[in-house]
């Protein structure tokens, strides 16, 4: 089953390589680095489900996307971009997650042993978190070939 880390890699190598994306993370919701500490924007990947079929397994996941929002000392009258940079934080997440769609749509599946089903779905969100962040949740499903033998 090393089709499943090598997912997880390519995911990786492809955020990192974002202008946009600092640090990149995985594991529970739980575990994203929220402290002060942290470089964002940050890209953190959540594995929610595994299905296992009989010829193929799939695996369901959500890639949070965020950037701090920063309030400008400015007051503002634009009740669409308001004063801060709430909607820049979104856009540039939601392409980072476009671009991310595009490497894993025309991944080479017979050398990667693994595909792209569909497209990405994206929530955008602020304040889901504790620190004042903006970003999108992009789900999407990732199919791997099941080469395991009945017995």
């Amino acid at each position: 089953m090393n089709t499943y880390f090598k997912v997880i890699e390519d995911i990786k190598t492809a955020l990192s390589a974002e202008p946009f994306i600092n640090k990149v993370s995985q594991g529970d919701i739980y575990e994203v680095d929220l402290s002060k500490k942290t470089l964002f924007p940050l890209a953190h990947l959540i594995i929610e489900s595994i299905d296992i079929q009989t010829n193929r397994i799939q695996l369901s996941l959500s890639l949070l996307l965020m950037d701090i929002v920063d309030l400008s000392k400015e007051s503002s009258n634009d009740l669409i971009r308001g004063n801060d940079n709430e909607l820049d934080a979104i856009n540039n997440m939601v392409n980072v997650a476009a671009r991310l769609q595009a490497v894993l749509a025309k991944t080479d599946t017979y050398n990667a042993n693994y595909e792209l089903e569909g497209s990405f779905s994206c929530t955008p969100f602020k304040e889901r978190f504790e620190n004042n962040l903006a970003g999108v949740s992009a789900d999407f499903t990732i199919n791997l070939s099941n080469d395991m033998t009945k017995c």
